[in-house]
């Protein structure tokens, strides 16, 4: 199913490419310390923009029992954040910042040189073809010329028209300014995607008889990209003044923010008092994580004391982006190699997986990995050999103590037999990197890219939880995705348990904390707007994953995003909607027992009833039971810091409110519940004589229980 991508889904028209990406490199790697949102993480997505960013609005929110905002709708400047920081922390709400300074880079190619000029009339045309810089993503934004005002007189349009080529047989788009002006040097706006090193036309036109000029131009072949147009013919030796102001998507080519933008943007917010963290990208593209975990990185420099803010794509992405491949032989006369850094949680590499074309490999072929200290290769760490792999995938044993942020390199030889070479060993083509702290190695020479390989995994390569690996493997502060389960044709996505699986298991593999993206909008052909019990029911089967904090998307309903939203929380006449009573209700309760599911591991998640799709069938040695196993219900069992036990029984019908009876076998003293309205542990119907206990969930509820 096609679905929206949240700031691309609402801001990817060209005009707004300044939505918050990001993307450095160099810093530090260890993990922010991350402010705990009190007393639990509950977060609105598409916030009251910049005009409504009033004590009203933010009280609002707060009556909703949310407790953190994702800042967005149009909330990126200084001013905006600081006037909506300034509500969140008068209402004891916290803010994740944006800044269109990290959307997109912005660079200027310009053409300056002027000793002479044109004039331009309905009569007379003024032309100028260029070529884009041979870098993907780049969009024009902005041209700007140089035109004497003083006879650019009011009422008098002038156009500026962006063409394929000077004869006009495509228009990509225009822009108009009418005088008079302030200025000598009018700004057009055009936000249109361009192809790399391409030659585009760009065509000035009048309304007006009267002349408008001068236009200033240049006579001498000063800008090799293109030339000058009089009424579509070009100009001998001749070029217009101009800035051509390009954005770059952010991580496209050599894209990154300056490390000087983002101590700037530290610099203004760190100290404030509303702020909870900084948002750097809403679902990268795997290509992109290496550069994002760069200014993850610089960020933690700067600002130790705030959580970065990264969205994941769900599984349901059309394409995941890990760019192109290709591969390398290894022989015995050419070993492969790869050098990497260790992630801040990194002890121990016990696999290290490759991804080898097997049909190439023979059984007499040994191949040897070793994990050596660097590159160098002074001292060997651990090693294994395979001669032959029934799968492409192989994963050799290393078993070897390593420490974090420690630079490594393993290295992979041909023993010798068969016909001497194995391949393709994958790589990603050059330019693309996978590993921001590492390259990989042929015949100990540097090549410019990266070799597949996962550590301590048993990956698909570039499936959706390789994906996921990719960025947990980075540490970022909390593993965030997006999953909008309820379509509008009226059914339920077949793969919403195997994105939860994934990240939950990612993020337990890589010690993260994970939250989750909540439906509560519509979108024509898209989404439909979930119910009161569908809302319920996504948010307590994430609770039931582990998920250790939520946001709900969309919080108002939005318009004019190249989608058709509806009936989200605030509906478009800024009044409640349906969803806002039950989302407070549910949050509500949230606030209740959050406290105690922020202090819980997540030990087992199990189904019973029909299974979902990638789920786990209750076992019957589990001491937690359902007298009537035919019921659809959730059963996840936690662990706090000492070792307490506790269970979560969610209730999987959306439609049916049901009662279900349970038979502990291990028969504990006592189990109680964490109340939803107090956050206090309760007592329940159980008989310790018998172990059984009954409790009634109302559609998609969940309750958490305790033993002792």
């Amino acid at each position: 199913m096609s679905m929206i991508r949240k700031m691309s889904k609402m801001t990817k028209t060209i005009a707004a490419l300044s939505v918050a990406l990001a993307g450095l490199t160099g810093g530090t790697s260890a993990q922010a310390a991350v402010h705990q949102v009190d007393p639990f993480p509950i977060g609105i997505f598409w916030s009251p923009g910049p005009e409504e960013t009033t004590s009203a609005k933010y009280q609002e929110i707060k009556e909703m029992n949310a407790t953190y905002v994702l800042l967005s709708n149009g909330v990126y400047s200084y001013a905006q954040n600081d006037a909506a920081l300034a509500q969140c922390a008068a209402q004891g709400l916290r803010c994740i910042v944006q800044d269109d300074r990290l959307g997109s880079y912005k660079f200027t190619v310009s053409q300056t040189a002027g000793n002479d000029g044109k004039y331009v009339s309905s009569a007379y045309s003024l032309g100028q073809t260029f070529t884009t810089p041979d870098e993907p993503d780049v969009a024009i934004d902005t041209i700007q010329l140089y035109i004497d005002k003083s006879q650019w007189t009011a009422g008098k349009t002038l156009t500026l028209s962006l063409y394929t080529s000077p004869s006009k047989d495509v228009l990509i788009g225009s822009d108009n300014i009418t005088g008079p002006v302030a200025d000598n040097y009018p700004v057009f706006k055009l936000y249109k995607w361009l192809e790399p090193n391409t030659t585009y036309y760009v065509e000035l036109t009048s309304d007006s008889a009267s002349s408008i000029g001068w236009v200033v131009g240049q006579t001498s072949d000063v800008y090799a990209g293109g030339t000058a147009y009089q009424n579509g013919t070009a100009l001998s030796n001749y070029d217009f003044w101009f800035k051509l102001n390009y954005g770059q998507k952010m991580y496209s080519g050599v894209a990154q923010p300056s490390t000087a933008t983002v101590n700037d943007i530290v610099s203004h917010y760190a100290s404030n008092p509303g702020l909870l963290g900084y948002n750097l990208m809403d679902e990268p593209s795997a290509a992109a994580m290496t550069g994002l975990h760069g200014t993850m990185e610089k960020f933690r420099q700067a600002d130790p004391n705030h959580m970065t803010y990264v969205n994941l794509l769900p599984t349901y992405a059309a394409n995941l982006g890990f760019g192109d491949r290709t591969g390398e032989y290894v022989t015995p006369d050419r070993a492969l190699g790869q050098s990497f850094k260790t992630n801040a949680g990194t002890t121990q590499i016990s696999t290290i997986q490759l991804y080898i074309d097997n049909s190439q490999w023979g059984s007499n072929e040994p191949l040897t990995l070793k994990l050596w200290d660097s590159p160098a290769k002074t001292t060997l760490l651990g090693q294994s050999t395979l001669s032959g792999s029934a799968t492409s995938f192989p994963r050799f044993e290393i078993n070897a103590v390593v420490s974090p942020n420690t630079e490594y390199y393993w290295e992979l030889t041909h023993g010798g037999g068969g016909d001497n070479a194995v391949g393709w060993v994958i790589r990603s083509t050059s330019g693309t990197k996978w590993e921001k702290d590492g390259t990989a190695y042929a015949s100990g020479t540097p090549i410019n890219g990266d070799f597949w390989f996962a550590l301590n995994q048993n990956l698909l390569p570039f499936s959706y939880e390789d994906y996921v690996y990719r960025w947990a493997s980075k540490k970022p502060d909390v593993l965030m995705f997006d999953h909008y389960p309820f379509s509008a044709s009226g059914g339920f996505s077949g793969e919403y348990y195997t994105n939860l699986e994934i990240v939950r298991r990612q993020a337990q593999m890589a010690s993260l904390d994970f939250w989750t993206y909540i439906q509560s909008v519509g979108i024509t052909d898209g989404l439909r707007s979930p119910s009161e019990n569908e809302l319920r029911y996504n948010v307590y089967t994430s609770l039931a994953y582990g998920a250790k904090g939520i946001n709900y998307f969309t919080y108002e309903t939005p318009s004019g995003q190249g989608e058709s939203f509806h009936d989200g929380i605030i509906l478009p006449d800024g009044s409640k909607g349906p969803l806002y009573t039950w989302a407070k209700t549910i949050n509500a309760a949230l606030l209740q027992i959050g406290p105690t599911l922020t202090t819980l591991d997540s030990q087992a998640v199990y189904h019973t009833g029909t299974l979902p799709e990638s789920t786990t069938a209750l076992p019957s040695s589990f001491f937690w039971q359902p007298v009537d196993l035919t019921q659809p219900l959730i059963v996840s069992s936690f662990k706090n810091a000492s070792g307490r036990e506790y269970v979560m029984v969610v209730n999987r019908d959306t439609a049916n409110a049901r009662t279900v009876s349970f038979v502990l076998s291990t028969q504990p003293a006592s189990v109680t519940e964490v109340s939803q309205s107090t956050g206090l542990e309760t007592a329940t119907n159980y008989n310790a004589a018998t172990g059984q206990l009954s409790s009634s969930f109302a559609p998609g509820e969940g309750r958490l229980y305790v033993l002792p």
